[in-house]
Formats: C-alpha cells, structure tokens, sequence
C-alpha cells in the first residue's frame, strides 16, 4: 500500500512592494520630510526665528538678485558644460573598455584610475586643481597661461569634468557592455568607416542610456560645493550662496530658498534626463 505523502500547504508569496519599504522609508525620512521643512522656511513659516511668513516674499527678491541669477547661470553652465566634457571623454573610454570586457583584458588598475574621483570629496579635487594649475601650480611652471588658470570660469569647468567623470563611466560602461558586437562587425563589414558606424550603429544605440546618465551627472554637478568653495575668487555658484545666506547673519528663509531653487534645478536635471531618455528608447525601437 503507498505511503500517504503530508499535504503541503503553500503560503501565498508577499507583494513585490513589501521589499521597496526599507528603502522607502529611508527616502521619506531623509527627503520627504526635510525637505518640507526647508520649503516652509523658505516662506517664512518655519518655527522661530521665522521671518514673516508665510510669504513668497524671499523667492520674489531671490529672482529678481542679479547676484543669485548670476550664480544660477554659472551653475547651468559648469555643470551642463562639464558634463557635455565628460561625456566625449567618456564614451570612448566606455566603449574600449566593454571591448576588452568581452575579450577578458579588462584592467583593474586603469579601473581604479578612472574610478578614483568618486571617492574623493570636492575640496581634494579643488585642491588637486590648484596644485596643477594654481598661481604657483605645476603646469603654471611650465606655460605661464596656466598660472592662475584653477581660479576661472574654464579651470573651474575643468574640475568638474574631473568631478564628473567616474558618475558618468560606470552607468556608460554597463550600457555599453549590453551592445551586440555583431551590429558593429556586420556594418564595418558592409564597407562603412568607423566613424559612421560610431554614428549610425553606436551612438543610436547609447543615446538613451546616455541622455538619462548625463541627467543624473548634471544634478549632481549642481549640488557640488566643495570644488567650487575651494576655488571661487568671485565666481560664484548657488550652493555657495545657499551656504553663505546661513553663515552670515543666519538668514535662515533666504537660504532655504535658495536652496529651493537649487534642489528644484536637481530635480530637473534628473526628470528631464529619464524622460528624455524613453523617448530616445522609443526612437530607437522604431
């Protein structure tokens, strides 16, 4: 006679949301929140000291600042232009690197290289620019037009890209390591030139991936302060600003607002850079 198996009762599997709630609640307690309260105090509603609120009264003298439109413009400049650097740095450096991924010649050390930015903070990387570029730097040494160079409006763009580059190789890398070689060696073997099959084929397929990395490094170019605090002589960006409001004087409502305004640009950078992005995709599926 069989042996009667035990019934096995099955427990239904928890809803896929249920494992986004660590990181859920994380955002909300380090995003949502603060940042509610850094609008409120931008109106002037916040707990005392508050400034009248609740009035727009800060944003209207914030935008009408010909000091914070400057600094608002140089900061769309240095962080759209550096990326715009970075990113024909990079796609290059991206494309050889996927090449020696899939042949096994990838190199751990020009990995770290090419990394080591990230890990280091704003100030080292302003500090970087000053010794190679400074008014006693090395290159300064070497042509007198680099003297000084690290304190202007290019020497500042030019530490940016350094900042820039790793947040733009790493998304870039694993993009590019997704293309089928095939496509490439089929219209190379048609007759076409490396160029236009860098245009026609490569570039097509990365754009996506490259708008939405270029949205991402923006944002963050945006929010950098420690570069631009180490090397500004009267170039200023907005997290300068936003930190200068608050150290002289305390004006906590001008500086939230300003730091509004910067984290609004943020946001920007990143919603444009991910809609773009599918719409890039869908161009290219068709």
């Amino acid at each position: 006679m069989p042996t009667r198996q035990p019934h096995r009762v099955r427990t239904a599997a928890p809803p896929g949301w249920v494992a986004a709630v660590p990181a859920l609640t994380v955002i909300l307690l380090f995003s949502v929140y603060p940042v509610a309260v850094m609008v409120v105090n931008s109106l002037g509603a916040g707990r005392p000291p508050a400034d009248g609120g609740p009035t727009p009264e800060h944003y209207q003298r914030a935008l009408s600042s010909d000091a914070v439109r400057e600094a608002l413009g140089n900061s769309v400049l240095i962080a759209g232009g550096s990326v715009l650097f970075t990113l024909a740095i990079a796609l290059p450096v991206v494309l050889r690197q996927a090449r020696e991924d899939r042949e096994g010649r990838g190199s751990a050390t020009a990995d770290a290289l090419l990394t080591l930015p990230i890990a280091l903070p704003g100030i080292i990387i302003g500090f970087f620019a000053i010794v190679l570029t400074g008014r006693t730097g090395l290159l300064g040494l070497v042509w007198d037009g680099f003297s000084g160079l690290a304190y202007t409006l290019p020497g500042l763009l030019v530490a940016y890209v350094y900042f820039a580059l790793p947040r733009v190789l790493g998304p870039l890398r694993g993009a590019a390591a997704t293309l089928d070689p095939v496509l490439t060696e089929s219209a190379r073997t048609l007759g076409a030139s490396r160029a236009r099959v860098f245009l026609t084929v490569t570039l097509p397929l990365l754009l996506p991936a490259t708008i939405e990395t270029a949205g991402t490094a923006v944002a963050v170019a945006l929010g950098g302060y420690g570069t631009v605090a180490t090397l500004s002589e009267g170039i200023r960006l907005l997290p300068l600003n936003v930190v200068n409001e608050l150290t002289t004087g305390y004006r906590l409502a001008a500086s939230s607002t300003l730091a509004v305004l910067l984290a609004a640009m943020a946001v920007l950078a990143l919603v444009l850079g991910r809609l773009l992005a599918r719409v890039a995709r869908k161009a290219v599926a068709s």
